[in-house]
């Protein structure tokens, strides 16, 4: 007889959350099919936290609505909860709910796929409040048609920012795990929304472009018609040549009768009221409303935006529960499969081999502490740590080096055409770098140079392993 397969019910057993801040709303919730749990504000709830797979809020005061949004989604055990307004309340509040209902029962049924969703995910990872990322990634997986999108606001120093991203994570770390999680080709881009020049200084995106005199950077330039005297070359304001005989030029006193023959009205337009220099177009600089630093719009940080959307590697990455393994951050080198690493390397070795002229580096890096911090600083803070160890590294190797990780904290750098000297200073660079972490992360390295130290017989399956026993003894 075959057993039946009980399978999870996504409809919503447990009460509706609502936050009843209308008389209007608080009629509605007497005709509910569903029991209603009512809070006056976040506070409120907070101190009795009843489960639930729905919230509905009945403000119609955007300020209140915003606030209430923002509480909800930066609480980690309910920030991913279906939430639903009664009115649509503006482009501000928006980004930070699921939608639009007219009755607590319709809150409820739209609530009903979102919820089957999250039965997939780790309910125990989502609510760590080091898991931030983890949680952005449960969002948008949970709402398939979602797409993190930034919303503009001229208070905002660099104008765009995605609200939803901004309430799960701390924003000051906002910016670097987005880059992280992009790195990683968990989100990717859906669409371009505008494309933006920084301040090189702050970032900022608040820019005023002034015409400049470009002989003294003066901004005291003034657009007048000039004349030019054939005779002697001179050019000078209009008003210089006239006299009350006509047209007279002021340098060499020629009369001016016929235009083309005796003067002409040259490209120069404007002067400068300070050092009196006459030119054709005037200079443009970019100055930074927050900073003051004045750049030449060449010199801007060109940037596009995107509204993002999650990958396919990210829809397993977060059902594996797997994103928050901070290693993975080395794999935005120039990472391949440890296969093809191995294959590169035992090509490399037969071509030392072969032709004594040819060499090769090889580093292995050990990140021995990663754990234990953990545990003592916490996840979100080694993750930081990790996200600045990869970008170093990513500065330090070249396009043609390649990087694999045989576990989860062992590194390796394949440096082609490197010699035991140039393997020695990337080593010392890279192990420099844990003096710069702060907090602590520890490295050990084992370098190897072909073919010096070539072994007869040993290929890269046997050498890496030799190699790596080294680093962790």
């Amino acid at each position: 007889m075959e057993q039946a397969v009980h399978t999870p019910q996504p409809s919503i057993a447990r009460p509706v959350i609502c936050f009843a801040l209308s008389a209007e709303f608080v009629e509605m919730t007497k005709h509910c099919r569903i029991p209603v749990a009512m809070f006056g504000n976040y506070l409120e709830f907070s101190q009795q936290r009843p489960e639930s797979g729905c919230i509905v809020i009945g403000t119609h005061e955007v300020p209140k609505a915003c606030k209430l949004l923002k509480n909800l989604r930066s609480d980690p055990a309910i920030a991913l909860t279906p939430i639903y307004l009664l009115k649509d309340l503006g482009p501000e509040v928006a980004p930070l709910c699921d939608g639009v209902v007219d009755t607590i029962d319709e809150a409820c049924d739209k609530a009903a796929p979102i919820n089957k969703l999250l039965l997939d995910l780790e309910a125990r990872q989502l609510a760590d409040p080091g898991n931030a990322p983890q949680r952005l990634l449960g969002y948008l997986y949970s709402r398939p048609n979602s797409l993190l999108t930034p919303v503009g606001d001229w208070r905002n120093e660099r104008f765009y920012s995605y609200p939803m991203m901004d309430a799960m994570i701390p924003p000051a770390n906002g910016a670097t795990v987005l880059q992280g999680l992009m790195e990683r080709n968990l989100l990717a881009p859906a669409h371009l929304v505008d494309r933006l020049r920084h301040c090189p200084g702050c970032e900022g995106v608040h820019l005023n472009y002034i015409d400049t005199c470009p002989s003294c950077d003066s901004i005291e330039i003034e657009q007048r018609p000039f004349l030019h005297c054939f005779t002697c070359g001179h050019v000078g304001p209009d008003d210089q040549f006239i006299a009350s005989m006509g047209l007279t030029c002021p340098k060499c006193a020629a009369r001016l009768r016929h235009i083309g023959a005796d003067y002409d009205r040259p490209l120069e337009n404007f002067q400068c009221r300070a050092c009196r220099h006459v030119f054709v177009d005037p200079k443009v600089t970019a100055r930074c409303m927050h900073c003051d630093t004045a750049n030449a719009p060449q010199d801007l940080l060109p940037r596009p935006l995107y509204a993002l959307q999650l990958t396919e590697k990210g829809r397993i990455s977060v059902r594996t529960g797997s994103v928050e393994e901070v290693c993975t951050l080395l794999d935005c080198l120039n990472n391949v499969d440890n296969s093809y690493f191995e294959s590169i390397v035992d090509w490399l070795i037969s071509l030392c081999r072969r032709y004594k002229e040819e060499q090769f580096s090889l580093l292995g890096i050990r990140i021995k502490n990663v754990v234990e911090l953990t545990d003592r600083i916490g996840r979100l803070r080694v993750r930081e740590l990790m996200d600045e160890f990869a970008r170093r590294v990513r500065e330090l190797i070249r396009s043609t080096d390649l990087t694999t990780r045989t576990n989860q904290y062992t590194l390796w750098l394949l440096l082609p055409k490197t010699d035991a000297k140039g393997c020695e200073i990337v080593r010392g660079r890279i192990l420099a770098l844990q003096a710069d972490a702060g907090d602590g992360l520890e490295l050990e390295s084992v370098p190897f140079h072909a073919p010096s130290q070539l072994v007869t017989g040993e290929g890269a399956k046997l050498l890496m392993a030799r190699m790596e026993g080294a680093i962790i003894e």
